[in-house]
């Protein structure tokens, strides 16, 4: 049943393009040749007027008359006769075809990349496993900061293993936490794009541009280069800051 709302509601959605292709003006091959005809009338009409062969009122008038000439065999016209379309059977075919490719190919590609198969889940199940995952994650997580406050603030792996724990604290949702971790790796070794990152995570957190963070995207954008990916949203924020504290 399900798949059968799924081709029906993707059928509804091409709806629009069926309607286009079913009311499309035709055009006939006479009302082309006829079209061709006063386009290249105009064109010999406007070569006589730059050598100077008419005036230009008599040029206007000429103009004029094509014109109307050419609304009258326009393919809306109430007095054209309907007459065999262009468009062939064949590529009225193949384009309705095209658009029944559309839905087919969607949904050929979710059945060989998705899990058709595989029920929603509940969000309350997935919040307790993730509850589950956090708890225990704490006892190595505690081990990680013993081993991090043993390591010389020379030590190289004592960046590494705050970046590490910044980021394992910030998969589980503690931001704050994220944030402490990061800025022990700051203080050791500077790299302006984690300061960006840390000024931007702070302001999430806070809920505003605090001067902290002001400072911290001041700072990283002199010591980054000019085609920083952040460049335009620390400036932002300093704008706002600097709106809000003049």
């Amino acid at each position: 049943m399900l798949w059968i709302v799924i081709i029906l509601f993707s059928l509804l959605c091409l709806l629009p393009c069926w309607i286009t292709l079913y009311k499309a003006p035709t055009v006939t091959n006479a009302q082309q040749s006829a079209l061709r005809v006063y386009q290249s009338q105009l064109k010999e009409l406007k070569n006589y007027l730059e050598h100077g062969l008419i005036l230009k009122t008599e040029y206007d008038q000429a103009q004029l008359e094509i014109q109307r000439r050419l609304l009258k065999s326009d393919p809306s016209s109430a007095t054209t006769a309907p007459l065999q379309s262009v468009l062939s059977t064949s590529g009225f075919v193949a384009i309705a075809l095209g658009l029944l490719c559309i839905p087919m190919a969607a949904m050929g590609l979710y059945i060989m990349n998705g899990v058709p198969a595989l029920p929603a889940a509940p969000l309350a199940p997935r919040m307790a496993e993730q509850e589950e995952m956090n708890k225990k994650i704490v006892p190595y997580i505690e081990q990680l900061k013993a081993k991090l406050t043993t390591l010389s603030v020379m030590n190289p792996k004592r960046v590494e293993g705050y970046l590490l724990l910044g980021k394992i604290e910030a998969s589980r949702g503690n931001l704050p936490a994220a944030v402490v971790a990061w800025k022990e790796a700051l203080n050791q070794q500077y790299d302006p794009n984690l300061a960006a990152q840390i000024a931007e995570l702070q302001t999430q957190i806070e809920g505003k541009v605090s001067t902290d963070s002001v400072n911290l995207f001041r700072k990283a954008l002199e010591a980054a280069p000019q085609d920083a990916p952040w460049r335009a949203l620390a400036e932002q924020r300093i704008t706002q800051y600097e709106k809000t504290h003049p």
